[in-house]
């Protein structure tokens, strides 16, 4: 191997490493964005709260309107 082959090489291998030197420094001065993450199980919990609060309110609702119902026909009854 000639001189002019091995310095042609070692300038071949020279450019290589800076250019992946300023990719890593690129790479270094991109902004990282961290998001906070929530617990899906405590939201979870939440929504199940919530529907069963919507369900016990819907419950009470067809009492009361039974109930109205019920007491509607009694007086209904007595006349």
């Amino acid at each position: 191997m000639s001189f002019a082959t091995l310095f042609g090489k070692l300038q071949e291998h020279e450019m290589e490493l800076m250019r992946l030197h300023q990719h890593e420094e690129n790479d270094k001065k991109r902004k990282v964005i961290a998001l906070k993450a929530s617990s899906s199980s405590i939201q979870e919990e939440s929504d199940k709260k919530d529907l069963i609060e919507i369900e016990e309110d819907d419950d009470f609702k067809f009492f009361v309107k039974r109930f109205n119902k019920f007491l509607r026909n009694k007086r209904n009854q007595r006349k």
